[in-house]
């Protein structure tokens, strides 16, 4: 019987119906709605299967601090003859099966159902309470705990080496928000890396990305093709400073839509210390006393109560970018801040004056980048656009498998 598997969810960037539709891979990104051009995405295929076994657990804390090199980012040059030698490798450490498993372990990676231990990576995921205990750095616990209250966990701060049962496992900076980290594990005389979500671009607001050298990497492929290309930082932050200005000109509020997590915290920083006053969405301001708690340089900001002043800027989740209490400003124009701005009519498609694709999640070409550099000879993608990316990688020097859920298709 024939089987598809279900794209899976971004973590984050979830603005628009209907899919994503595509900029012309030579074009450059647009910050603001402009003339619609489409392209198909591409689809995706189904990922294999290995029953999993597992190994009895326990955990005692090592004090030594981890020794791990940080790399250059440099491709790794492999003979492309060893590439998808699939069916000399038949053992896999990863597999799908309710979740993204290590085989023959008790660990389970960022996974919305029931297991005894998941290594959450980064505060965007809500479904921690399903599971019975969760692995992840204290900036991330505590970001997930803010309202829900404590939750049997494994906690360990970067570059802590420490054991469970068999496995020798270490804890780093992912780059993708603040607390966001990459499981290092060490068994078999292999070093093994689940990645996430990566960001290599520096940000303000969350700790600097590392590449770990290893043997097998799990990493998510979130804008894995070619179409997204993210212009410099530095560009992004100067048109969303020329969009803020513009509208405080024409005395409208400015109300950028941002990720209540990440994003918004970067916007916050670049906006307060370019002098403007900040009325952001309650769950944004609650989140940004975690990250001042962590010394990021967050300056002072209000939480959106009643009715802004004319010169403050507002800033409010996707959810609730339609939200009464924004419709009933007296002038406001709307800009999104999104890695998918770039796609061509994206801020046409969400019916706002601008978007801009400022992202906390690496690009096409920086996930290519951070791939090779790893030097990994396994190499597993998860997200959307997992399989286009396998396809793009056929050549490369280093296997590459899925590693998502299949989709039954239906027989009537």
């Amino acid at each position: 019987m024939a089987r598809r598997p279900a794209q899976a969810s971004v973590t984050g960037d979830l603005f628009a119906q209907g899919g994503p539709r595509l900029p012309n891979e030579t074009s450059p990104a647009p910050f603001a709605a402009s003339e619609a051009r489409t392209a198909t995405p591409a689809g995706s295929v189904a990922a294999g299967s290995v029953p999993a076994g597992s190994v009895p657990a326990g955990s005692v804390p090592a004090a030594a601090p981890s020794t791990s090199p940080r790399l250059e980012l440099e491709a790794r040059r492999t003979s492309p003859s060893e590439t998808h030698r699939e069916q000399a490798y038949p053992e896999r450490e990863f597999e799908f099966n309710g979740g993204i498993h290590l085989v023959d372990s008790v660990l389970w990676f960022d996974a919305d159902r029931r297991h005894d231990l998941t290594f959450i990576s980064h505060a965007h995921f809500d479904r921690i309470g399903k599971n019975r205990r969760i692995l992840a750095t204290d900036t991330t616990l505590k970001i997930l705990t803010r309202s829900s209250g404590k939750v049997e966990s494994l906690m360990s701060h970067f570059r802590r080496r420490f054991t469970l049962g068999q496995l020798e496992l270490e804890l780093v900076p992912a780059g993708h928000i603040l607390g966001s980290s990459q499981l290092v594990v060490q068994r078999h005389g292999r070093r093994i890396v689940f990645a996430s979500d990566i960001n290599l671009r520096k940000t303000a607001t969350a700790e600097q990305a590392e590449v770990v050298p290893c043997d097998v990497l799990a990493v998510a492929a979130t804008y894995g093709i070619p179409a997204y290309r993210f212009p410099p930082r530095e560009e992004v932050l100067a048109a969303i400073a020329s969009f803020v200005d513009d509208c405080l000109n024409d005395r409208a509020n400015p109300v950028l839509i941002a990720n209540q997590m990440g994003t918004a915290q970067e916007l916050m920083h670049f906006l307060g210390h370019a002098g403007h006053r900040l009325r952001v969405h309650r769950s944004i301001h609650d989140i940004a006393k975690i990250y001042r708690e962590a010394d990021i340089d967050l300056p002072v900001s209000r939480t959106f109560q009643g009715s802004p002043a004319r010169d403050e800027v507002v800033i409010f989740p996707p959810i609730l970018r339609k939200h009464a209490s924004i419709r009933k400003l007296r002038k406001f124009k709307t800009g999104i801040v999104t890695g998918r701005a770039v796609e061509q009519d994206f801020a046409a498609r969400n019916r706002v004056e601008a978007a801009f694709p400022l992202s906390d999640t690496a690009d096409h070409d920086d996930l290519l980048e951070f791939i090779r550099a790893t030097g990994a000879s396994e190499v597993y993608l998860s997200g959307n656009y997992a399989t286009p990316l396998i396809e793009e990688l056929r050549e490369a020097p280093f296997r590459t498998y899925a590693i998502m859920a299949p989709e039954q298709l239906s027989l009537f």
